[in-house]
């Protein structure tokens, strides 16, 4: 429950809300403006707007009467913060590091308290400052793997420093290339890849640089098999640190809308990391990366090899496959680690949602798979065609 109200909370993609839902936390916008208060009524109308500003979750009172107990790391307010830090010295060019050090002490403080990052990390910016948003998140992401492998503080910083800045090259990219909403030509793509080339000698001529942080701006796009820019290093040739923000960076791009790209699920995304092991990332960093995300987070609407439908209420550490549902339209909780004999079979179509919990319908059938018109392997062979 929520502790000054008393209210059980839910985070929830805003393509899953329904007129109807009632905010448990307000919304904020790009710049940190109040887009709905916190107990404001969905309408489909604002659901449409929250779309539009792609804001893609937001907190809700929960309809099945758990809470979401797996809580950001930072909450949107601070992370809106870190976004303004991170524009900010970028715009300004500042040659002095401490801002951004400062910025990233205030995230491992955050994550060194206990929170856990395996809900994911909650998308709430705008397509226009989508580089900013993805560098906060990559940031957080690659800290929680550091921690996972036992990083001592300094090499946290060391490692928060340089995934916060990975993406400073793309200053220098064209606007037009950076914001364009189709598919690169081969000539643009050329382009899009100098930027961490770009950014390693910005952060070179900046006071007090880490070369293990400019080595992360250098190399986040290297691939293990050697198959990635700007100098087709492979395997231990690549340093750990560059390795962390390197999957952090994949998995965000992945799993967050552009106008150009749905996401993916988190399943189809936490399988893909799993195929990647001494493909395109060191084995090692991604077991620790596996531990850090969740193929089906807490609010996910899945269906069960015993014909029922439910909703993902907690998770089961170190079981990423088997959390809690609770049963719709009941008070029962199946525990996937207890109960061997079911699975999930899948994600339940947005659009079901309405009904199944107006009318009370649990069917057996019918339940999401994720479609696209490209196969899982062409996904898997496209991480470096990635901006």
């Amino acid at each position: 429950m929520h502790p000054e109200r008393g209210v059980a909370e839910l985070k929830l993609s805003t393509s899953y809300l329904l007129p109807g839902m009632r905010l448990a936390r307000p919304v904020y916008g790009q710049s940190g403006e109040l887009l709905l208060g916190k107990g404001a009524g969905l309408t489909l109308r604002n659901i449409v707007s929250l779309q539009r500003c792609r804001v893609l979750a937001v907190d809700i009172e929960s309809p099945f009467g758990f809470d979401d107990e797996e809580r950001n790391i930072i909450e949107d307010e601070m992370r809106l913060g870190i976004m303004n830090v991170v524009r900010e010295w970028t715009l300004k060019n500042e040659n002095k590091l401490e801002r951004i050090a400062n910025t990233v002490e205030v995230i491992i403080d955050e994550i060194l308290s206990g929170k856990e990052v395996a809900e994911g990390l909650t998308q709430i910016c705008s397509a226009d400052i989508y580089t900013y948003a993805h560098s906060v998140d990559v940031c957080i992401l690659s800290l929680s793997v550091g921690v996972k492998l036992g990083y001592a503080r300094p090499k946290l910083l060391r490692l928060g420093v340089g995934s916060l800045l990975h993406d400073l090259g793309k200053t220098k990219i064209p606007i037009e290339i950076l914001n364009k909403p189709d598919e690169l030509t081969p000539d643009e793509f050329n382009e899009m890849k100098k930027h961490s080339e770009y950014g390693y000698q910005i952060f070179q001529r900046i006071r007090g640089f880490s070369s293990q942080s400019a080595s992360i701006i250098l190399c986040h796009h290297e691939r293990y098999d050697g198959s990635g820019y700007p100098h087709g290093l492979k395997g231990d040739k690549i340093s750990e640190m560059s390795v962390i923000c390197a999957i952090s960076d994949v998995y965000n791009a992945i799993t967050t809308d552009r106008i150009y790209r749905d996401a993916l699920p988190p399943h189809e995304a936490y399988e893909m990391m799993m195929a990647s092991g001494d493909l395109f990332f060191n084995f090692k960093v991604v077991k620790a990366f596996l531990k850090c995300v969740t193929p089906y987070p807490v609010g996910s609407m899945v269906g069960l090899s015993n014909n029922v439908v439910g909703c993902v209420c907690r998770l089961n550490k170190g079981i990423p496959y088997r959390p809690v549902v609770k049963v719709l339209n009941s008070e029962e909780e199946i525990d996937l680690q207890n109960e061997r004999n079911i699975v999930i079979t899948g994600l339940i179509r947005p659009e079901e949602i309405s009904e199944l919990v107006v009318k009370g319908n649990t069917p057996g059938a019918g339940f999401y798979e994720h479609k696209t018109d490209k196969s899982y392997n062409q996904h898997v062979c496209q991480f470096n065609e990635l901006k």
